[in-house]
């Protein structure tokens, strides 16, 4: 798979090269949402202040539909989510989640907040999947190997919490934060029945 990943890459690159040098390149792809879809995202958000929640539902609905590029998609899904897990709407919450990091699969908070739900649905083997890519898309980002950690040290997997917590000690934490994880190291590195 990395070498058709490799050759894929390259392929880009020459498509790229090929288009800049004949004159005819499209534009750069957008780094952020449109405008469109950050107005319907503030509208949403004002109605939802004001405790209007189908004003506030309609805008996340247009939102979502206007997004068109894959910022402006993991904006719009991801917002929408946020919002309907204070609705306690969680499958539909999961679903909008799975929409964004389908558009960015770079997308750490959508992942992470995808796998925190998933677990809370009891579906921790994809909870687990979803925790390892937001930890891999934000390497140093300490919240998914907190999250990863525990969820592997309730389910009895000692060495991989372990794992988690360690690379969590080379990280820059709160002291706080680094105290937990060293007190979680020595109760995991105590014999268990």
């Amino acid at each position: 798979m990395t070498a058709g990943i490799a050759r894929t890459s390259r392929g880009i690159h020459a498509i790229t090269a090929l288009a800049i040098v004949a004159g005819c390149g499209s534009p750069p792809p957008p780094r952020t949402p449109s405008a469109a879809v950050r107005t319907e995202i503030q509208a949403a958000e004002t109605a939802e202040r004001a405790r209007q929640h189908d004003v506030a539902r309609s805008h996340y609905q247009r939102a979502v539909a206007q997004a068109k590029d894959p910022p402006s998609i993991s904006f719009a899904r991801r917002e929408y989510a946020e919002t309907l897990i204070s609705w306690g709407e969680i499958p539909e919450a999961i679903a909008q989640l799975e929409g964004a990091v389908a558009a960015r699969p770079d997308d750490a908070a959508a992942w992470h907040d995808l796998g925190i739900l998933r677990h809370n649905q009891g579906d921790d083997v994809r909870a687990l999947a979803a925790l390892e890519h937001a930890r891999d898309a934000s390497p140093r980002d300490p919240r998914p190997r907190v999250a990863l950690a525990a969820l592997r040290w309730s389910r009895g997997d000692r060495a991989g919490a372990s794992t988690e917590y360690r690379a969590l000690l080379e990280l820059d934490l709160p002291d706080r934060l680094r105290d937990k994880v060293k007190w979680a190291l020595a109760e995991l590195a105590k014999p268990h029945p």
